[in-house]
């Protein structure tokens, strides 16, 4: 890839043990950054790290539990101080159960929403302060086609998704023209830890598919690409919004 849009740039991915913050980890290394990979388990971290390394790159492992605020923060200092102040956040950790909801635990919803959302709000708490400080920086937050349809088993997920959308929003508003905030919603993305149960349904993933205007599954690459660029000053006039990256399920949803 010729494109180096992040030379001399720090970003700080969370969730990128594996799936698609390791995709996103990978494809910011490619375009010249600098890494901090943040996950809840080192050793996958460091695993990222390893292809980054053998790659090329420049990247460090941080621990952090998203859910803990002094976890994050600790994660964000030794990020900063080890790779440089942090230019671009991307916020991607996330965890789904799939229950209905009257057979889901409260532990099961408030974990839901604890990683999925306010881990966003403390990771954004603790990056943007140096953003601001230092006139500029990018927030992109991994939100999900769930948190824009109802979808069975998926109240808790849906929930946390639908208000990371929100959030952006918000984000932007507060945080605007300093720094840009943008989500990304993506649909059915194969080969991650989180949609395992799901690529098994071999008739689902058909219907899923069959069911897509670009008539394939999605790829944690396909998401990188989109994080990539709206990270980037290609698109320095994008703030508050969400990008679908679905393959048009959402636009054919109804279609006859």
């Amino acid at each position: 890839m010729d494109i180096r849009r992040y030379d001399g740039k720090t970003v700080l991915v969370t969730g990128a043990g594996y799936g698609i913050g390791r995709a996103i980890a990978l494809r910011f290394t490619r375009e010249g950054a600098r890494v901090g990979v943040l996950d809840v388990d080192l050793e996958t971290a460091g695993e990222t790290v390893g292809l980054i390394a053998s790659a090329g790159g420049v990247a460090h492992a941080v621990r952090a539990d998203v859910s803990k605020s002094e976890e994050v923060k600790k994660a964000v200092d030794e990020v900063a101080s080890t790779l440089g102040p942090i230019d671009v956040l991307v916020n991607n950790a996330g965890i789904r159960y799939v229950r209905k909801v009257l057979e889901m635990t409260d532990e099961e919803w408030n974990k839901t929403i604890a990683i999925n959302l306010t881990g966003m709000f403390y990771l954004t708490k603790a990056v943007a302060p140096q953003m601001l400080a230092r006139g500029g920086g990018k927030i992109v937050n991994v939100g999900s086609m769930s948190g824009l349809i109802g979808q069975l088993g998926r109240a808790a997920y849906g929930a946390s998704k639908g208000g990371v959308l929100q959030l952006t929003r918000s984000l932007a508003v507060e945080l605007g023209p300093t720094i840009n905030v943008n989500a990304i919603a993506p649909g059915y993305i194969a080969g991650t830890a989180m949609m395992r149960e799901v690529d098994k349904d071999t008739k689902n993933v058909e219907w899923m598919v069959a069911s897509t205007l670009a008539r394939r599954a999605g790829t944690p690459e396909d998401v990188a690409g989109a994080a990539a660029f709206l990270a980037s000053d290609d698109a320095s006039f994008i703030t508050g919004a969400t990008l679908l990256v679905d393959g048009g399920f959402s636009a054919a949803r109804f279609r006859a």
